[in-house]
């Protein structure tokens, strides 16, 4: 693929997305202009031209997505107005070939289907009538958006897929219908006998087909999730088989030891990148050395895993800048609960933190230090923390919500104000309303922590 005319990464699924974003409220004749104007007849034509003109690639039959570093494949799909304000899908979108002789013989996870469409670029454009727009170019480019199937629906599709298969496999793909299935379908390739193709587990023969989204199932996508600007795709930190034997910490943590001793300002100029000061610099920075495009906290791994980044900032001498937040809770609400299902001790029992570590040097620059990953000591929580959290409930129950435990009674936690303003209030049960206020660990027990 030639990448000199088309400035996007490639390998990167959100770059490959941002670049097709270029063409909405575009036709196709705007959107490619002095690039690739060649109509055929062919109905997957204007496909063909975003491939080629847009992203620089010839278009190919091969059984992986269309960007296979990334794992994405592109899709150009048209959808009409029903009513003014009713969209619906125009057709079934076409996926890729039912191959008769290895369908019997795959899973679904390892599939040919699976592989090449578990993560689809969908470019939708507003069909009309030769009446209203007389050639096809002129058609709008409305919506660019990765699309990964959400989990109750890939059930269903996995579902339909092994549907599909066994009938195969009992050697009836001659009887295969669209109506055998809910949202995946197999779809026919051809309208006569010169499309018929042999078939490995019965002598009659059977017409060409396609994996295909039914039309209704389209529209739902379209609705629920184009129109509606509802994301599906969460960003990868890992990419197709680079865990090669290690622990997901092991990955990330490799990954970010490559600028251990870099300044914020190494660390863009070694990435290529420019981030205006800001006061999640540094969470923005982690990301980008993860490779990440968002962030981090939209990655599909740390969303999993219930991962949680906290950026730790050092003075020279070593002293930890500040306390760690928490959010705020409610007093109305946090007096009604009880330690072992608490909010705050479940938090801490399902959480994991990646601390990512800065230091200042003497020239008042952050320089990365160190990564490390932490969830809290049992004997912290259950002892230490906890005194706080009773405490902190026994105060607001005697109407005493502004005068709660502080950092100097106790090694590993206190409360302090978490709010906009001093009108940013909760509700006390006393009728109250105090300024909203969080569990805090101390800058002093995370220094120790991190081991300063």
């Amino acid at each position: 693929m030639s990448q000199e005319r088309f400035t996007y990464d490639y390998t990167s699924p959100t770059s490959i997305e941002e670049h097709a974003k270029k063409l909405e409220n575009l036709t196709f004749r705007e959107a490619l202009d002095g690039l690739v104007i060649r109509e055929d007849g062919n109905k997957g034509g204007l496909g063909r031209l975003v491939e080629e003109g847009h992203f620089g690639y010839n278009p190919n039959n091969t059984s992986g997505p269309d960007f296979e570093e990334a794992g994405v494949e592109l899709k150009t799909t048209p959808y009409v107005y029903k009513t003014k304000k009713k969209a619906k899908a125009k057709e079934r979108l076409v996926l890729n070939m039912i191959n008769f002789n290895k369908l019997p013989h795959e899973d679904f996870e390892t599939s040919s289907f699976w592989k090449k469409n578990q993560l689809l670029l969908l470019i939708f454009y507003l069909y009309q009538s030769k009446e209203e727009i007389a050639n096809r170019l002129d058609y709008k480019i409305t919506h660019a958006q990765l699309f990964q199937f959400p989990d109750k629906d890939l059930e269903i599709i996995k579902q339909d897929w092994e549907k599909i298969m066994k009938k195969v496999k009992e050697g009836k793909a001659h009887e295969l219908s669209e109506g055998d299935t809910n949202y995946l379908g197999a779809c026919t390739k051809g309208a006569n006998a010169k499309d018929m193709v042999e078939q490995p587990y019965s002598e009659e023969l059977a017409m060409r087909r396609a994996f295909s989204l039914k039309p209704s199932y389209m529209t739902t996508i379209l609705n629920d999730y184009i129109l509606a600007g509802k994301r599906t795709y969460k960003e990868s930190i890992v990419g197709q088989d680079e865990l090669d034997g290690q622990t997901l910490e092991e990955y990330i943590l490799n990954q970010l030891s490559r600028f251990v001793g870099m300044t914020e300002e190494e660390i863009m100029n070694e990435l290529g990148i420019e981030i205006k000061k800001s006061q999640n610099l540094t969470t923005q920075l982690a990301s980008k050395m993860l490779r990440l495009e968002s962030d981090i906290a939209n990655s599909e791994e740390f969303i999993k895993a219930n991962i949680k980044l906290k950026n730790i900032r050092v003075t020279q001498k070593g002293r930890v800048k500040e306390s760690m937040s928490f959010p705020a809770f409610k007093y109305k609400e946090i007096v009604d609960e009880e330690w072992e299902t608490s909010t705050l001790r479940e938090m801490f029992l399902n959480t994991r933190y990646l601390f990512v570590v800065f230091q200042y040097n003497d020239q008042e620059e952050l320089v990365f230090k160190k990564a490390m990953f932490w969830n809290i000591p049992h004997n912290d929580l259950e002892l230490d923390v906890r005194e706080v959290w009773d405490e902190t409930v026994e105060r607001i129950k005697s109407g005493k919500a502004d005068q709660l435990p502080g950092s100097s009674e106790n090694p590993v936690a206190h409360v302090r104000p978490h709010a906009r303003n001093k009108q940013d209030t909760y509700e006390t049960p006393q009728g109250q309303n105090v300024v909203k206020k969080s569990f805090w660990l101390n800058n002093t027990y995370i220094a120790k922590q991190i081991g300063y």
